[in-house]
Order: structure tokens, then C-alpha cells, then sequence
């Protein structure tokens, strides 16, 4: 007596558990097989789509059979779109099956596959569930699309979400409020502009907010958090986003921010400055006289418990020096950057002559500004009255909408950015000559994270140590100008001076500038 094993299928859970389908398609195939004399081995039940043979309860019987191919004779259904509505993929299991010794056949639409003319028949009774298989596809992506066009979320709710239908019975989303009030912190902590999307991720994942890094990016890039839908591209339309109906966790201004953020800005990581950074302020800046390479530092213990902070080469070079004397020495040398009155003048008429063109420049721009914003505007009552009247569709007026609303949202931060730019010259002129007349003062008073900006300010080179004095190749342009009629320096050997006569027009060098600020 031959030995089959019988499959049955339905597409749902629903179908699965309601319907009467897999019953009697069981029932029919043990029928079949009782008249035909055939032993039923097993019967494997399945509730997947056919759309291809990535199905649980049919890998198990693909690895039954390979394992039994020599008490396996058919594999029987009642229809071919019950095995499969995927016609490339169907010929490959049939081909496996047929070559583990296993005939593969449909009861309600048998086939003697041995017979070249049978598969014409196949072909069509594959491409037909195919074709159908297809279409509703279509249909059922079509029907998404017009509900996300009007605003409703039809895939799985994001987190701080959960989801939920309106009054009216759209398919929408509604908050959970423990999430979404965590997710809200968020994207406010992460607009500031001072954590990273890591740090904000660590500060809220022990408060409910468990998600790796990479959603957490996902989480500040989605629009859904503003209360709009993203609708992909397809066929010939473009990708949009649209006003949802769901009710929004951030406003869109505090969305733009971050998008702006993520887009244009790395947070840096920030260094947390330590004893070691106090006591070694010129590591990093400090090159070894012997080999050329960078001096970095580090700490000994000595007998007594004290430690002791040094600055030194690499292992093979044993270049060392006492920390304590390598900055004495340094502060001798800023002690030297004395200026003479009559530099401030010549300071002041640079400011005037800077300040004065910067100011200008901001007014004009904050007038171009303010004309934009009111073009945008008018434009947006336009599309709006068009959008009412009927001559628009809601697509193109949400797309029109969400574009133009960002380009007044952009405009707006520029315009408070420049505001907050405006410079006292009073105030500047007072920091920015202290900063050289009595530099040996406010360094030694600074933190590290200070002194080193000052040293990166003065010196665009790395320093030598030479015992009794420093070398270097040049010093900052703007600082050589005012100390061109100074004295020499008794600490301090620059290889390459630049040579000043007359006064300069320049403004101070950017580097310098912020420092000064």
C-alpha cells in the first residue's frame, strides 16, 4: 500500500480558527485516499500565506520528508492554491520532491506529471492563484496608501504609541503616556544641542526607554513623534509626509530642531578633565627634542605615596621632564607677551572697521529674512484657499505645507541666531586686550580645559623644551603683529618670525577671535 502525506492550508489565524476550510480539506483528502487505497503517514496543518514556501508547518514536512524519502510515495492537496501561489517557486519543490522519489498532486486537479502536455495544465493552475495573489497585493497597498493620505497610521505602533481607532473608526494611534512622556524628554534633551543621541539613550534607558542605538535614531528621525505620517515612494509617486490624525508626543519646531541637529552637527564626546590634565595643561602641545614626536604625560608614585607628574617620549626615546618645571617655565615665557598702549588704539580701529561691516551685514540679512518669512507665509494662505476651494488635492497640499513650513521654521532660528550675535565692542575691546596684556595671569588662574585653548591660541605649532627655554617655529599672525616692536624674548625662540612694520588692517584671526570672546 503506498503512504502519502496530506497538507492543508488557509492564509489566516482567522481563517484557521472560524472558518470551516481546513476541516474539510482534510476531510476530502482522507476520503480520497481511503477509496484510493493510499496510508495517510501524516497531516500537516497550516495557517500562512502561499506567497512562497517560507511556511512552519511546511518546512516540517519538506525535512520529514527528506529524512523518510523511502516511505514517502505522494504529497496531496486539495487544490494547486493550496500548495502554492508562487508559480517560479512551486516548479523548485516540485523538482525536489520528484527527484527524493515523492509525487507531488493536487486531488481536485490532478495532473500526471509524467506527461509533457500536464505541464501546460500546471502552469496554468499556478499562475492563476499567482495573478490573484498579485492583485490583492496591489489592492491591499493601494488601500493603505489612500488611508495614510488621509492621515491614518496602518502598520504596527511606534514606541510611546499604542494602536487605536478614532470616533470614526480610522485606523490611528493613541499615547502611552508612561513611554511617550520619556520619549518627549528625549527629543527636548537632544534639541538642546549638548547630549548626543547616545548619551540621551543611556539617560533614559533605565527610566523605561530600553532600545539600542540604533533606534534610538530612528526614534528622533520618525515624523510620526510630530503628528505627521511618512508615505514612501511608489510607482510614479513621491515620497510625502502627511498631517496624521494621531495626536502628536513633540511639537514640529521642536522636531525640526533635532532633524537640523542630526543632519548637520556630531556632538562631540566631551572630555572630562582629571588631576592628570591639571597637572600635564601642555600635553598635546610639547614635541620631543630628540625624536620629533609628540610628548605625552603620566603620574609616578614615589616612595613616600606622593605622586609625581612628568611629561615624556615614547618608551625607547626615555625623554623626561619634571612637570612642575616644564610649566614654570611656560608661564615665564606668557609673562613676556607685554603690549604697548598705543596697540590698543590700533585694536580699536580694527573692532570699528570689523564690527561695524558685521553689523550691517546682520541688519541686511535680518530684512531679507523677514521678507522671506512673509512670501512664505502668503504663499501658504494661497495653497490654503486653493486646498478649500478644491483645486488641490490633500496629497499635494500636505506635501506643500510640511515644505513650506520648514523653510519658515529654518528661517526663524537663522533670524534668532542672529540676534543673539550682537557683540558690545566695549566688552569685546576690554577681554580681548586683558587677554594679552595680562595672559601670564589668566592662565595661571584658568583650568586646564582653559589652558589649553589659550596655548592652542598663541601657538598654532608645537613647542620644544630646551631646559631654559622653549622653540617653536612661528607664533599666531595676529599676535606677532602687536609684539613686532617688543624686545626679544629671553624664553622663548621663534624659528620663523614674521616681520610687521606698519599697522595691519586685518581682523583678528578666527582662532583667536572666539578665544577673545
Amino acid at each position: 500500500m503506498p503512504n502519502a502525506i496530506i497538507y492543508t492550508r488557509v492564509s489566516t489565524d482567522e481563517q484557521a480558527s472560524k472558518g470551516y476550510s481546513l476541516p474539510h480539506q482534510k476531510n476530502v483528502l482522507e476520503m480520497y485516499c481511503q477509496h484510493k487505497g493510499i496510508n495517510i503517514l501524516r497531516h500537516y496543518r497550516e495557517d500562512f500565506s502561499a506567497k512562497n514556501f517560507n511556511r512552519p508547518a511546511f518546512n516540517e514536512l519538506a525535512a520529514y520528508i527528506k529524512v523518510n524519502r523511502k516511505s514517502v510515495d505522494y504529497l496531496l492537496f486539495t487544490r494547486w492554491d493550496r500548495f502554492s501561489r508562487n508559480q517560479e517557486e512551486a516548479y523548485r519543490i516540485i523538482r525536489e520532491f520528484r527527484n527524493l522519489g515523492v509525487e507531488v498532486n493536487a486531488i481536485e486537479q490532478p495532473l500526471d506529471l509524467s506527461q509533457p502536455d500536464s505541464k501546460v495544465m500546471l502552469a496554468v493552475y499556478l499562475v492563476i492563484p499567482e495573478v490573484e495573489n498579485d492583485k490583492n497585493s496591489i489592492r491591499t497597498k493601494e488601500g493603505l496608501r489612500r488611508a495614510m493620505k488621509e492621515g491614518c497610521f496602518v502598520g504596527l505602533a511606534p514606541r510611546g504609541y499604542v494602536n487605536a481607532r478614532n470616533e470614526e473608526g480610522k485606523s490611528t494611534l493613541a499615547i502611552k503616556e508612561n513611554v511617550g512622556s520619556i520619549i518627549r524628554k528625549a527629543f527636548i534633551d537632544y534639541s538642546k544641542g549638548v547630549l548626543s543621541s547616545e548619551e540621551v539613550r543611556m539617560k533614559y534607558f533605565n527610566r523605561g526607554l530600553r532600545v539600542c542605538k540604533q533606534t534610538m535614531l530612528n526614534i528622533l528621525r520618525n515624523p510620526v513623534y510630530c503628528g505627521k505620517i511618512l508615505i514612501k515612494e511608489w510607482k510614479k509617486e513621491d515620497e510625502v509626509i502627511v498631517e496624521g490624525i494621531h495626536p502628536p508626543i513633540i511639537d514640529e519646531e521642536t522636531f525640526d530642531t533635532v532633524q537640523r541637529l542630526i543632519s548637520g552637527k556630531t556632538i562631540p564626546k566631551i572630555h572630562k578633565y582629571s588631576e592628570i590634565d591639571e597637572r600635564l595643561p601642555l600635553r598635546g602641545f610639547l614635541l620631543c627634542r630628540k625624536c620629533g614626536r609628540s610628548l605625552t604625560g603620566s603620574a609616578s608614585r614615589g616612595g613616600s605615596g606622593i605622586r609625581h607628574f612628568y611629561y615624556h617620549c615614547h618608551p625607547k626615546c626615555k625623554e623626561r621632564y619634571k612637570a612642575d618645571e616644564v610649566n614654570s617655565l611656560f608661564e615665564e615665557v606668557l609673562s613676556e607677551f607685554v603690549i604697548k598702549g598705543d596697540v590698543k588704539k590700533m585694536y580699536r580701529n580694527i573692532l570699528d572697521t570689523t564690527f561695524h561691516g558685521e553689523r550691517k551685514n546682520r541688519e541686511l540679512r535680518v530684512k531679507q529674512i523677514k521678507n522671506e518669512i512673509n512670501k512664505l507665509s502668503a504663499r501658504m494662505e494661497s495653497v490654503e484657499d486653493k486646498f478649500f476651494d478644491d483645486l488641490i488635492d490633500p496629497s499635494t497640499y500636505n506635501s506643500v505645507k510640511r515644505k513650506t513650513q520648514k523653510k519658515i521654521n529654518d528661517l526663524k532660528v537663522e533670524l534668532t541666531s542672529i540676534k543673539s550675535l550682537k557683540k558690545d565692542i566695549e566688552d569685546y575691546l576690554k577681554i580681548g586686550i586683558s587677554f594679552l596684556h595680562g595672559i601670564d595671569k589668566l592662565y595661571k588662574s584658568s583650568d586646564a580645559r582653559y589652558k589649553k585653548k589659550i596655548v592652542g591660541s598663541i601657538f598654532p605649532e608645537k613647542l620644544v623644551f630646551l631646559k631654559n627655554r622653549y622653540r617653536t617655529e612661528n607664533i599666531n599672525e595676529f599676535i606677532s603683529l602687536i609684539i613686532s616692536k617688543h624686545k626679544p624674548f629671553r624664553r622663548l625662540e621663534i624659528k620663523n618670525p614674521r616681520q610687521n612694520d606698519g599697522e595691519s588692517k586685518k581682523a583678528p584671526p578666527q582662532r583667536l577671535e572666539l578665544w577673545t570672546l
